[in-house]
């Protein structure tokens, strides 16, 4: 299984290995891969929601990093509220602090199959949890749509902002957001066979939202 340690833009220094790992892996999956754009004369894919308002949670597998998510408050600049506003006509850009944006979630390509305990689930149930004790209400943004009968094989509520639309490099895509709550991370639980926490973190453990924050469950 997993550690997902948890750390905000602030502390990436405390991290600084494993993000400069992250950043070149971003490069090799959404600038080589899906070719979102030229290659990156460094070798290093960021943009500008990489910033102060972002929290971040690494998925490593024996020190090394295998999966990844970036969590924004819907208050702040986000991917959805300023590249693809036009993705949510039917409900309206999110501007709530407890609607959170997820992005940058990829699997390193040797493992990205695995069934019902992959590391993808894993990486899903770190941040269920993360955002449940933050005080969160939904979770997600703008994703292939792929993603949502996993979210239904979870037992995770979906709610789409808007119908899906092409995007270039990545397909069918739509933005969508997941409910939050005690029953969805029983049920990815579940799926896991385990409700051991894969929650970690370096010096003081970053705030997501402000709110009252629920304490760690094991």
């Amino acid at each position: 299984m997993i550690e997902a340690h948890v750390f905000s833009y602030g502390q990436r220094h405390l991290y600084a290995d494993d993000w400069e790992q992250w950043l070149r892996l971003r490069h090799q999956v959404y600038i080589e891969e899906k070719r979102w754009h030229e290659p990156n004369a460094d070798g290093r894919e960021t943009d500008q929601f990489d910033n102060d308002a972002a929290t971040y949670i690494l998925g490593l597998l024996d020190g090394r990093v295998v999966t990844s998510a970036r969590l924004i408050p819907c208050n702040r600049p986000t991917l959805v509220s300023d590249v693809f506003p036009h993705f949510c006509e039917r409900a309206g850009v999110p501007d709530r602090p407890d609607w959170i944006e997820w992005t940058r979630t990829l699997t390193v390509p040797e493992l990205r199959s695995g069934g019902r305990q992959s590391i993808l689930t894993q990486l899903c149930a770190a941040v269920m949890e993360y955002c449940l004790q933050e005080g969160a209400a939904k979770v997600g943004g703008i994703q292939e749509l792929f993603f949502l009968p996993k979210w239904k094989h979870l037992g995770w509520k979906t709610t789409p902002l808007g119908l899906p639309q092409e995007i270039e490099g990545s397909g069918e895509c739509v933005v969508a957001f997941i409910d939050v709550n005690e029953t969805a991370l029983g049920n990815i639980r579940t799926v896991l066979g385990t409700g051991r926490s894969p929650l970690r973190h370096r010096g003081e453990r970053p705030r997501l939202i402000d709110g009252d924050r629920v304490e760690f469950t094991q």
